[in-house]
């Protein structure tokens, strides 16, 4: 679907929802975008800094919307729901990217069978290179993935999921920028432990973590077959390897990525 055409509300002016609104105006097709926030600070950095137009209420904003996308968090989309559910149509498209809620849970909370589509986009949409996960609801055809897919590649690449996988993409690639600065500090500071000095260490540890996801990408090769090939006999990475075995890295992970995914089922609830 040509987005030039179409008229995006936003609610919600996050992180997330304002990745969205440079996403969509630095792509050729300019879709007219209009953007709420309860909070007038924020309003006016939509009006002031983003060049938004920010409508009266949020009823207003999804009566003069084709596509409205949820950017609010999963603790305010019961109330917000609420104030928006007498305006959504079924000629309508309501995305929501609130970490946890299915769609059916929106869905209950209407009258009309609105075509909803859920999306965990994740951080690094901030510099258009996340990756956002889409997931169609009862009422949401080819059509509306397809334009779904269209918005948020502006944020980056995209793939389409199944709704029951979308708990554990939230686990993996929407909490997962986290444990990837986790594991970056980590490094870090053990590489200043041994004495070298924080802004070398820095970018030794940046581009060698950018390097190494790039080719994996590239070649194709499956993780082992890579981390086997800088894994000499009775080398230092083998050593270092064994400590980080030792002491439960995998565990760590495995533990992680579960405790994860049970909270966004609770978020779901």
């Amino acid at each position: 679907m040509d987005l030039t055409t179409c008229r995006i509300g936003i609610i919600g002016s996050g992180n997330m929802g304002k990745a969205i609104i440079k996403g969509l105006q630095s792509t050729g097709q300019k879709p007219t975008i209009t953007a709420w926030d309860a909070l007038d600070k924020n309003q006016k950095l939509l009006k002031e800094e983003l060049g938004v137009s920010v409508p009266q209420n949020n009823r207003e904003l999804v009566t003069d919307s084709d596509i409205i996308i949820l950017a609010v968090k999963p603790q305010v989309i019961d109330p917000v729901m609420t104030e928006i559910a007498t305006a959504l149509t079924e000629t309508k498209l309501l995305i929501s990217i609130a970490a946890g809620v299915p769609c059916r849970r929106l869905e209950n909370a209407l009258s009309t069978p609105v075509p909803t589509v859920r999306v965990m986009p994740n951080t690094p949409a901030l510099i258009n290179r996340g990756i956002s996960a889409i997931a169609a609801g009862t009422h949401a055809g080819a059509q509306h993935l397809e334009t779904t897919r269209n918005i948020f590649t502006c944020l980056g690449e995209t793939a389409l999921v199944p709704e029951s996988a979308m708990d554990m993409v939230t686990a993996v690639s929407g909490s997962g920028p986290a444990y990837v600065f986790l594991v970056i500090e980590a490094l870090l500071d053990a590489a200043v432990g041994l004495g070298l000095a924080r802004d070398l260490a820095r970018k030794l540890i940046i581009e060698t973590v950018l390097g190494s996801t790039e080719l994996l990408k590239e070649s194709g090769k499956h993780p082992m077959e890579l981390k086997d090939m800088v894994t000499s006999p009775g080398g230092t990475t083998i050593a270092g390897l064994a400590e980080l075995e030792k002491n439960g890295l995998r565990h760590a992970f495995n533990e992680a990525l579960k405790s994860a995914c049970r909270r966004s089922e609770e978020l779901g609830r």
